[in-house]
């Protein structure tokens, strides 16, 4: 994931769930000033504050090996193991730029 597409995806968070700026600074314990500038695609948070901001809008940060989850064009039977954070990623709103792939259909 690239920079653009986690501050997008904060940001479409934050709108969904209806939160201002000021909100957000309240419960992640961060300066409006520095909230605004975090989620600007010019911004470059410092990892405590991109933490802080995670956990404000409801989410966790984790890590996983580049591509995990995505289908493989040698396996055709691959289907990535499903977790609770998979399932609450599927279920978020999308960010605008972000076209969702359809689920794989069952055989």
């Amino acid at each position: 994931m690239q920079k653009q597409e986690l501050i997008t995806a904060l940001t479409a968070r934050r709108e969904a769930a209806g939160l201002s700026n000021a909100e957000i600074a309240l419960r992640s314990g961060l300066t409006e000033r520095s909230v605004r500038n975090a989620l600007s695609l010019r911004g470059n948070p410092q990892l405590s504050s991109l933490l802080a901001l995670v956990d404000a809008l409801g989410l966790e940060l984790q890590l996983a090996p580049k591509g995990f989850g995505e289908a493989t064009g040698t396996d055709a039977g691959y289907r990535p193991v499903a977790t609770r954070v998979g399932h609450a990623v599927a279920q978020a709103p999308a960010p605008p730029y972000v076209k969702r792939r359809s689920p794989p259909s069952s055989p």
